[in-house]
Protein backbone atom coordinates (compact mmCIF):
# COMPACT_ATOMS: atom_id res chain seq x y z
CA UNK A 1 0.00 0.00 0.00
CA UNK A 2 2.89 2.45 0.61
CA UNK A 3 4.47 1.88 -2.87
CA UNK A 4 0.96 3.00 -4.25
CA UNK A 5 0.80 5.43 -2.38
CA UNK A 6 4.34 6.91 -3.09
CA UNK A 7 3.74 6.80 -7.12
CA UNK A 8 0.74 9.41 -6.69
CA UNK A 9 3.19 11.70 -4.51
CA UNK A 10 6.08 10.57 -6.85
CA UNK A 11 4.27 11.88 -10.27
CA UNK A 12 2.51 14.96 -8.55
CA UNK A 13 6.28 16.00 -7.02
CA UNK A 14 7.92 15.25 -10.68
CA UNK A 15 4.94 17.02 -12.62
CA UNK A 16 5.48 20.03 -10.05
CA UNK A 17 9.59 20.17 -10.55
CA UNK A 18 8.54 20.06 -14.12
CA UNK A 19 6.30 23.54 -14.11
CA UNK A 20 8.53 25.09 -11.72
CA UNK A 21 11.63 24.37 -13.99
CA UNK A 22 9.68 25.54 -17.02
CA UNK A 23 8.68 29.20 -15.26
CA UNK A 24 12.49 29.61 -14.62
CA UNK A 25 13.05 29.86 -18.35
CA UNK A 26 12.00 33.33 -19.90
CA UNK A 27 9.25 33.63 -22.21
CA UNK A 28 11.12 34.24 -25.34
CA UNK A 29 10.05 36.88 -27.82
CA UNK A 30 9.16 33.76 -30.27
CA UNK A 31 6.64 33.08 -27.34
CA UNK A 32 5.34 36.31 -27.22
CA UNK A 33 4.75 36.70 -31.10
CA UNK A 34 3.10 33.60 -31.43
CA UNK A 35 0.64 34.41 -28.53
CA UNK A 36 0.30 37.68 -30.06
CA UNK A 37 -0.52 36.22 -33.26
CA UNK A 38 -2.92 33.67 -31.99
CA UNK A 39 -4.77 36.47 -30.23
CA UNK A 40 -5.62 38.33 -33.97
CA UNK A 41 -8.33 36.12 -34.72
CA UNK A 42 -10.40 36.91 -31.55
CA UNK A 43 -9.83 40.37 -32.35
CA UNK A 44 -10.44 40.69 -35.83
CA UNK A 45 -13.96 38.28 -35.43
CA UNK A 46 -14.93 40.39 -32.26
CA UNK A 47 -13.85 43.37 -33.44
CA UNK A 48 -15.70 42.68 -36.90
CA UNK A 49 -18.87 41.59 -34.95
CA UNK A 50 -18.99 44.46 -33.44
CA UNK A 51 -18.97 46.83 -35.96
CA UNK A 52 -21.66 44.78 -37.77
CA UNK A 53 -24.09 44.23 -35.43
CA UNK A 54 -23.22 47.56 -33.09
CA UNK A 55 -23.18 49.83 -36.19
CA UNK A 56 -20.63 52.12 -34.25
CA UNK A 57 -16.96 51.91 -33.17
CA UNK A 58 -16.97 52.69 -29.09
CA UNK A 59 -13.47 53.17 -27.66
CA UNK A 60 -13.43 49.76 -27.10
CA UNK A 61 -13.27 47.80 -29.74
CA UNK A 62 -13.09 49.06 -33.42
CA UNK A 63 -9.95 51.42 -32.04
CA UNK A 64 -8.56 48.51 -30.97
CA UNK A 65 -9.14 46.62 -33.66
CA UNK A 66 -7.06 49.00 -35.72
CA UNK A 67 -4.32 49.93 -32.96
CA UNK A 68 -3.39 45.75 -32.51
CA UNK A 69 -3.58 45.12 -35.68
CA UNK A 70 -1.37 47.67 -36.47
CA UNK A 71 0.92 47.11 -33.89
CA UNK A 72 1.65 43.80 -34.88
CA UNK A 73 2.07 44.66 -38.27
CA UNK A 74 4.98 47.41 -37.18
CA UNK A 75 6.21 43.94 -35.27
CA UNK A 76 6.74 42.13 -38.38
CA UNK A 77 3.69 39.93 -37.64
CA UNK A 78 1.48 38.54 -40.84
CA UNK A 79 -1.87 41.19 -40.78
CA UNK A 80 -4.08 40.87 -43.28
CA UNK A 81 -3.00 44.86 -45.26
CA UNK A 82 -6.48 44.63 -47.95
CA UNK A 83 -8.84 43.69 -44.23
CA UNK A 84 -7.27 46.34 -42.05
CA UNK A 85 -7.28 49.16 -45.17
CA UNK A 86 -11.05 48.11 -45.37
CA UNK A 87 -11.24 48.75 -41.55
CA UNK A 88 -9.71 52.07 -41.08
CA UNK A 89 -12.24 53.07 -44.20
CA UNK A 90 -15.07 51.90 -42.09
CA UNK A 91 -13.61 53.93 -38.92
CA UNK A 92 -13.17 57.05 -41.03
CA UNK A 93 -16.39 57.20 -42.37
CA UNK A 94 -18.33 56.42 -39.40
CA UNK A 95 -16.29 59.15 -37.32
CA UNK A 96 -16.96 61.76 -40.19
CA UNK A 97 -20.81 60.79 -39.79
CA UNK A 98 -20.65 61.63 -36.24
CA UNK A 99 -19.44 65.44 -36.58
CA UNK A 100 -22.67 66.79 -36.14
CA UNK A 101 -23.57 70.14 -34.81
CA UNK A 102 -27.43 69.93 -35.12
CA UNK A 103 -29.72 67.13 -34.62
CA UNK A 104 -32.99 67.13 -33.39
CA UNK A 105 -34.43 64.15 -31.31
CA UNK A 106 -38.00 63.08 -30.16
CA UNK A 107 -36.63 63.77 -26.73
CA UNK A 108 -35.60 66.92 -27.37
CA UNK A 109 -39.32 68.34 -27.81
CA UNK A 110 -39.92 67.53 -23.90
CA UNK A 111 -36.91 69.54 -22.41
CA UNK A 112 -37.42 72.61 -20.68
CA UNK A 113 -36.19 74.84 -23.40
CA UNK A 114 -38.72 73.44 -25.70
CA UNK A 115 -41.60 73.73 -22.96
CA UNK A 116 -42.39 77.12 -24.98
CA UNK A 117 -42.97 75.47 -28.57
CA UNK A 118 -46.86 74.94 -29.07
CA UNK A 119 -48.40 71.45 -29.98
CA UNK A 120 -48.88 73.16 -33.65
CA UNK A 121 -45.19 74.00 -34.06
CA UNK A 122 -43.83 70.87 -32.63
CA UNK A 123 -45.56 68.98 -35.15
CA UNK A 124 -44.34 70.67 -38.10
CA UNK A 125 -40.70 69.78 -36.89
CA UNK A 126 -40.98 66.33 -37.73
CA UNK A 127 -39.59 66.19 -40.48
CA UNK A 128 -36.25 67.53 -39.04
CA UNK A 129 -36.50 64.98 -36.73
CA UNK A 130 -32.90 62.73 -36.26
CA UNK A 131 -31.30 64.51 -39.54
CA UNK A 132 -28.06 65.43 -39.00
CA UNK A 133 -26.68 69.19 -39.67
CA UNK A 134 -23.23 70.08 -39.66
CA UNK A 135 -23.81 73.59 -39.22
CA UNK A 136 -26.04 76.03 -37.78
CA UNK A 137 -26.96 76.91 -41.44
CA UNK A 138 -27.69 73.45 -42.87
CA UNK A 139 -30.13 73.51 -40.09
CA UNK A 140 -32.13 76.57 -40.57
CA UNK A 141 -32.33 75.92 -44.19
CA UNK A 142 -34.30 73.00 -43.46
CA UNK A 143 -36.28 74.96 -40.47
CA UNK A 144 -37.48 77.75 -42.49
CA UNK A 145 -39.97 75.92 -44.94
CA UNK A 146 -41.65 74.04 -42.07
CA UNK A 147 -42.62 77.33 -40.46
CA UNK A 148 -44.36 80.36 -41.07
CA UNK A 149 -42.80 83.59 -40.74
CA UNK A 150 -44.20 84.43 -37.33
CA UNK A 151 -43.14 81.30 -36.04
CA UNK A 152 -39.92 81.39 -37.38
CA UNK A 153 -39.54 85.01 -35.80
CA UNK A 154 -40.90 83.80 -32.29
CA UNK A 155 -39.48 80.05 -32.38
CA UNK A 156 -36.13 79.59 -34.30
CA UNK A 157 -33.47 80.56 -31.37
CA UNK A 158 -35.18 78.23 -29.29
CA UNK A 159 -35.45 75.38 -31.99
CA UNK A 160 -31.82 75.93 -32.78
CA UNK A 161 -30.86 75.47 -28.96
CA UNK A 162 -32.68 72.40 -28.38
CA UNK A 163 -31.50 70.64 -31.51
CA UNK A 164 -27.99 71.89 -30.63
CA UNK A 165 -25.86 68.99 -29.69
CA UNK A 166 -24.21 68.53 -26.08
CA UNK A 167 -20.16 69.19 -26.35
CA UNK A 168 -19.47 66.09 -25.64
CA UNK A 169 -22.12 63.93 -27.57
CA UNK A 170 -20.41 61.20 -29.41
CA UNK A 171 -22.41 62.43 -32.48
CA UNK A 172 -20.76 65.52 -32.41
CA UNK A 173 -17.19 64.83 -31.53
CA UNK A 174 -16.76 61.65 -33.97
CA UNK A 175 -18.01 58.58 -32.49
CA UNK A 176 -16.40 59.59 -28.96
CA UNK A 177 -13.28 62.23 -27.51
CA UNK A 178 -11.80 58.52 -26.39
CA UNK A 179 -12.48 57.20 -30.13
CA UNK A 180 -10.95 59.68 -32.08
CA UNK A 181 -7.76 59.73 -29.68
CA UNK A 182 -7.05 55.95 -30.07
CA UNK A 183 -7.18 56.16 -33.76
CA UNK A 184 -4.63 58.67 -33.87
CA UNK A 185 -3.02 57.08 -31.61
CA UNK A 186 -3.21 53.67 -33.15
CA UNK A 187 -2.50 55.25 -36.27
CA UNK A 188 0.84 56.96 -35.54
CA UNK A 189 3.60 56.59 -38.19
CA UNK A 190 1.95 54.08 -40.50
CA UNK A 191 0.45 54.13 -43.91
CA UNK A 192 -3.13 54.35 -42.27
CA UNK A 193 -5.81 56.96 -44.30
CA UNK A 194 -6.31 57.81 -40.23
CA UNK A 195 -2.96 59.24 -39.97
CA UNK A 196 -2.78 60.75 -43.35
CA UNK A 197 -4.03 64.72 -43.48
CA UNK A 198 -7.71 64.47 -44.84
CA UNK A 199 -8.45 62.99 -42.19
CA UNK A 200 -6.19 63.85 -39.35
CA UNK A 201 -6.56 67.66 -39.44
CA UNK A 202 -9.97 67.54 -39.27
CA UNK A 203 -10.10 65.22 -36.40
CA UNK A 204 -6.97 67.57 -34.85
CA UNK A 205 -9.44 70.51 -34.98
CA UNK A 206 -12.27 68.44 -33.95
CA UNK A 207 -10.40 67.67 -30.80
CA UNK A 208 -9.51 71.58 -30.46
CA UNK A 209 -13.21 72.61 -30.34
CA UNK A 210 -14.29 70.02 -27.65
CA UNK A 211 -11.90 71.08 -25.26
CA UNK A 212 -13.27 72.91 -22.00
CA UNK A 213 -12.90 76.13 -20.79
CA UNK A 214 -10.47 74.66 -17.93
CA UNK A 215 -7.88 72.80 -20.61
CA UNK A 216 -9.83 69.36 -19.99
CA UNK A 217 -11.97 67.47 -21.94
CA UNK A 218 -14.98 65.27 -20.30
CA UNK A 219 -14.50 61.88 -20.48
CA UNK A 220 -17.14 58.95 -21.92
CA UNK A 221 -19.23 56.83 -20.67
CA UNK A 222 -16.71 53.99 -20.25
CA UNK A 223 -14.40 56.21 -18.21
CA UNK A 224 -17.08 58.13 -16.13
CA UNK A 225 -19.74 55.92 -15.18
CA UNK A 226 -19.58 52.29 -16.08
CA UNK A 227 -16.34 52.35 -13.76
CA UNK A 228 -15.29 52.37 -10.06
CA UNK A 229 -13.07 55.47 -10.67
CA UNK A 230 -13.89 58.63 -9.24
CA UNK A 231 -14.57 61.25 -11.25
CA UNK A 232 -11.37 63.26 -11.13
CA UNK A 233 -9.65 60.55 -11.98
CA UNK A 234 -11.46 59.76 -15.48
CA UNK A 235 -11.23 63.48 -16.37
CA UNK A 236 -7.25 63.36 -15.72
CA UNK A 237 -7.52 59.92 -17.27
CA UNK A 238 -9.58 61.18 -20.54
CA UNK A 239 -7.47 64.62 -20.70
CA UNK A 240 -4.27 62.83 -20.72
CA UNK A 241 -4.60 60.27 -23.17
CA UNK A 242 -6.53 63.41 -25.50
CA UNK A 243 -3.03 65.48 -25.15
CA UNK A 244 -0.71 62.65 -25.79
CA UNK A 245 -2.89 61.98 -29.17
CA UNK A 246 -2.66 65.37 -30.20
CA UNK A 247 1.27 65.78 -29.11
CA UNK A 248 1.92 62.92 -31.48
CA UNK A 249 0.91 64.86 -34.53
CA UNK A 250 2.04 68.44 -33.07
CA UNK A 251 5.19 70.50 -32.74
CA UNK A 252 7.59 69.36 -29.81
CA UNK A 253 8.41 71.42 -27.00
CA UNK A 254 8.29 75.49 -26.73
CA UNK A 255 6.19 75.26 -30.01
CA UNK A 256 3.15 73.33 -29.08
CA UNK A 257 -0.06 74.61 -29.80
CA UNK A 258 -2.16 76.17 -26.81
CA UNK A 259 -4.40 73.37 -26.52
CA UNK A 260 -1.85 71.37 -25.63
CA UNK A 261 -0.31 74.25 -23.09
CA UNK A 262 -3.88 74.07 -21.73
CA UNK A 263 -4.38 70.79 -21.44
CA UNK A 264 -0.66 70.50 -19.26
CA UNK A 265 -1.57 73.38 -16.84
CA UNK A 266 -4.76 71.85 -16.32
CA UNK A 267 -3.32 68.42 -15.55
CA UNK A 268 -0.74 70.30 -13.42
CA UNK A 269 -3.20 71.62 -11.40
CA UNK A 270 -4.96 68.32 -10.37
CA UNK A 271 -4.59 65.69 -7.22
CA UNK A 272 -2.38 62.73 -8.17
CA UNK A 273 -5.20 59.49 -7.98
CA UNK A 274 -1.76 56.76 -7.67
CA UNK A 275 -4.09 54.46 -6.49
CA UNK A 276 -5.58 53.88 -9.66
CA UNK A 277 -2.82 51.46 -11.19
CA UNK A 278 -3.91 53.02 -14.97
CA UNK A 279 -3.92 56.41 -14.00
CA UNK A 280 -0.75 55.47 -12.49
CA UNK A 281 0.22 54.48 -16.08
CA UNK A 282 -1.07 56.74 -17.63
CA UNK A 283 0.63 59.87 -16.24
CA UNK A 284 3.62 58.24 -16.20
CA UNK A 285 3.56 58.53 -20.31
CA UNK A 286 2.17 61.72 -19.43
CA UNK A 287 4.92 63.05 -17.37
CA UNK A 288 8.08 61.62 -19.90
CA UNK A 289 6.38 63.60 -23.23
CA UNK A 290 5.75 66.73 -20.95
CA UNK A 291 7.65 66.90 -17.74
CA UNK A 292 10.81 66.28 -15.70
CA UNK A 293 13.27 63.29 -15.89
CA UNK A 294 12.29 62.88 -11.77
CA UNK A 295 9.04 62.98 -11.65
CA UNK A 296 8.82 60.47 -14.70
CA UNK A 297 11.28 58.49 -12.64
CA UNK A 298 8.95 58.61 -9.64
CA UNK A 299 5.97 57.51 -11.36
CA UNK A 300 7.87 54.82 -12.92
CA UNK A 301 9.38 53.33 -9.09
CA UNK A 302 5.41 54.16 -7.71
CA UNK A 303 3.86 51.80 -11.09
CA UNK A 304 6.90 49.01 -10.18
CA UNK A 305 5.97 49.02 -6.90
CA UNK A 306 2.38 48.64 -7.26
CA UNK A 307 2.92 45.25 -9.24
CA UNK A 308 1.02 41.94 -7.59
CA UNK A 309 3.62 39.13 -6.98
CA UNK A 310 2.30 37.12 -10.34
CA UNK A 311 4.00 40.14 -12.18
CA UNK A 312 0.95 41.34 -13.77
CA UNK A 313 -1.15 44.46 -12.24
CA UNK A 314 -4.65 44.83 -11.13
CA UNK A 315 -6.36 48.47 -11.56
CA UNK A 316 -6.15 49.15 -7.96
CA UNK A 317 -4.69 47.67 -4.67
CA UNK A 318 -6.40 44.64 -3.53
CA UNK A 319 -7.44 43.78 -6.76
CA UNK A 320 -6.12 40.77 -8.70
CA UNK A 321 -4.13 41.36 -12.17
CA UNK A 322 -5.80 42.04 -15.30
CA UNK A 323 -4.71 41.58 -18.92
CA UNK A 324 -5.60 45.07 -19.40
CA UNK A 325 -4.08 46.45 -16.88
CA UNK A 326 -0.77 44.85 -16.95
CA UNK A 327 -1.13 45.27 -21.26
CA UNK A 328 -1.52 48.80 -20.42
CA UNK A 329 1.56 49.19 -17.71
CA UNK A 330 4.10 47.33 -20.01
CA UNK A 331 2.96 49.17 -23.32
CA UNK A 332 3.60 52.84 -21.09
CA UNK A 333 7.34 51.34 -19.18
CA UNK A 334 8.34 50.28 -22.66
CA UNK A 335 7.57 53.37 -24.19
CA UNK A 336 8.86 55.39 -21.69
CA UNK A 337 12.58 54.10 -21.24
CA UNK A 338 13.15 55.79 -18.33
CA UNK A 339 15.09 52.33 -16.47
CA UNK A 340 15.81 48.43 -16.82
CA UNK A 341 12.83 46.97 -16.80
CA UNK A 342 13.77 43.38 -18.48
CA UNK A 343 12.81 41.63 -15.37
CA UNK A 344 9.48 43.13 -15.39
CA UNK A 345 8.78 42.49 -19.15
CA UNK A 346 9.79 38.72 -18.26
CA UNK A 347 7.79 38.34 -15.30
CA UNK A 348 4.68 40.37 -16.82
CA UNK A 349 5.13 37.81 -19.97
CA UNK A 350 4.54 35.06 -17.42
CA UNK A 351 2.06 36.18 -16.31
CA UNK A 352 0.30 36.87 -19.45
CA UNK A 353 1.34 33.99 -21.17
CA UNK A 354 0.16 31.89 -18.04
CA UNK A 355 -3.31 33.32 -18.38
CA UNK A 356 -3.54 33.30 -22.35
CA UNK A 357 -7.01 31.60 -23.32
CA UNK A 358 -7.14 28.80 -25.57
CA UNK A 359 -9.05 30.50 -28.19
CA UNK A 360 -6.48 33.32 -28.20
CA UNK A 361 -7.75 36.29 -25.88
CA UNK A 362 -7.29 37.03 -22.43
CA UNK A 363 -9.73 37.22 -19.80
CA UNK A 364 -10.67 40.72 -17.84
CA UNK A 365 -13.65 40.26 -15.17
CA UNK A 366 -15.66 43.15 -15.69
CA UNK A 367 -16.69 42.60 -11.82
CA UNK A 368 -13.52 43.68 -10.85
CA UNK A 369 -13.68 47.10 -12.53
CA UNK A 370 -17.44 48.24 -13.04
CA UNK A 371 -19.56 49.92 -10.75
CA UNK A 372 -22.75 47.75 -11.79
CA UNK A 373 -23.34 44.21 -9.78
CA UNK A 374 -26.11 43.43 -11.82
CA UNK A 375 -25.93 39.86 -13.27
CA UNK A 376 -27.33 41.13 -16.87
CA UNK A 377 -25.11 44.26 -16.99
CA UNK A 378 -21.85 42.42 -15.57
CA UNK A 379 -22.28 39.76 -18.67
CA UNK A 380 -22.66 42.97 -20.98
CA UNK A 381 -19.28 44.44 -19.51
CA UNK A 382 -17.70 41.12 -19.60
CA UNK A 383 -17.32 40.92 -23.72
CA UNK A 384 -16.12 45.07 -23.53
CA UNK A 385 -13.17 44.02 -21.11
CA UNK A 386 -12.55 40.50 -22.53
CA UNK A 387 -11.77 42.04 -25.87
CA UNK A 388 -10.26 45.34 -24.23
CA UNK A 389 -8.35 43.40 -22.01
CA UNK A 390 -7.08 41.12 -25.00
CA UNK A 391 -5.94 44.22 -26.85
CA UNK A 392 -3.90 46.05 -24.41
CA UNK A 393 -2.45 42.41 -24.03
CA UNK A 394 -1.17 42.17 -26.98
CA UNK A 395 -0.18 45.55 -27.71
CA UNK A 396 1.60 45.77 -24.26
CA UNK A 397 3.61 42.10 -25.21
CA UNK A 398 4.12 43.54 -28.24
CA UNK A 399 6.23 46.77 -26.99
CA UNK A 400 8.26 44.39 -24.94
CA UNK A 401 10.01 42.39 -28.25
CA UNK A 402 13.74 43.14 -27.69
CA UNK A 403 13.52 44.08 -23.98
CA UNK A 404 12.94 40.78 -21.93
CA UNK A 405 16.45 40.17 -21.65
CA UNK A 406 15.01 36.76 -22.80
Amino acid sequence: MFRWLCLPLFCFGWMNAVIQADDAVPPSDAAVREAVSRSLPFLEKAGVEWMNDRGCMSCHHVPFLLWSHRAAQTHGLTVDDKKLSEWDEWSRKDSLSHRNLFRLQNYDLGKVEAAKLPDVVKERLKPLIEQPFKTEAEFVAKLTPLLTEDELKSYQAIITKTAERVQNAPDRNGGGLDVVGQLLLGSHGTSSILSQPDFRDGTIALMHQNQLADGSWAPGNQFATMRRWSLPTANQATTMWATLALAAYDAPGPKRSDVIEKAIAYQRQQPPQPDNREWLATRLLFEKQFGSVADAAKLRQQLLDARSSDGGWGWEKGVPSDSMTTGLAIYVLAKVQAGDDSAVFRDARKFLLTTHQPDGSWLTPSKNITKSTEPERLKARDEIYHYWGTAWAAIGLLETLGKSGS
